[in-house]
């Protein structure tokens, strides 16, 4: 199944998590696993960097509209790129 990188980045600012979270954009955050469980794509990896307030993550799915609709509402909280990859074949 194809693979995409989703980098989601937001300023501090706009910062919904710790110390002054926002817990209505935390939920938004908090269904994307479910959304990911109901449009068969698998989460590969997340990783954040908190400091620079940058998600890097990798899902998996049978095309590009699965992986928009896991998600979801999660792209009111800030800017978000999302690129098909692929593995390298020399790796």
């Amino acid at each position: 199944m194809p693979k995409y990188h989703v980098i989601h980045t937001h300023t501090k600012e706009t910062c919904f998590g710790p110390p002054d979270e926002n817990p209505e954009m935390m939920q938004l955050w908090k269904q994307v696993r479910g959304n990911a469980k109901e449009n068969n794509v698998t989460i590969e990896s997340w990783v954040v960097n908190p400091t620079e307030h940058i998600f890097f993550i990798v899902l998996e799915g049978a095309d590009y509209s699965d992986i928009e609709k896991t998600i979801g509402d999660c792209k009111k909280t800030g800017e978000f790129q999302i690129t098909p990859v692929i593995e390298p074949p020399f790796f």
